[in-house]
């Protein structure tokens, strides 16, 4: 509705690039980093329903979104690569318990 889009907000397309950002960056937040590198099309789905959802008011409508290439701020990075290895640890400690349990060696 392109009157909606006039009336009901200034600057629709920098909202809509704005949005979609924030959008992205929480869309990502709520995931790890092999889900970011592997599920990029259920991102892009979930993206998709919150920025229609979001723009439908201004006249906007979101036709598609891709996630194409993902570059994480290094903060990120390094968040996500801790949570990777504390989890590789735990799951390290699962399996050695489990060896000396099945071994027997258990006091």
């Amino acid at each position: 509705n392109p009157l909606a889009a006039i009336c009901n907000n200034d600057d629709y397309n920098r909202s809509t690039r704005l949005l979609a950002a924030t959008t992205l960056r929480n869309v990502l937040g709520t995931r790890n980093l092999s889900e970011i590198l592997s599920d990029r099309e259920a991102i892009g789905e979930s993206m998709h329903k919150i920025l229609e959802d979001a723009t439908d008011p201004w006249g906007v409508h979101v036709d598609r979104v891709e996630v194409k290439d993902v570059r994480l701020p290094q903060q990120m990075q390094r968040s996500m690569a801790a949570e990777a290895e504390a989890t590789r640890d735990a799951r390290a400690k699962v399996l050695n318990v489990c060896q000396i349990i099945s071994n027997g060696c258990l006091m």
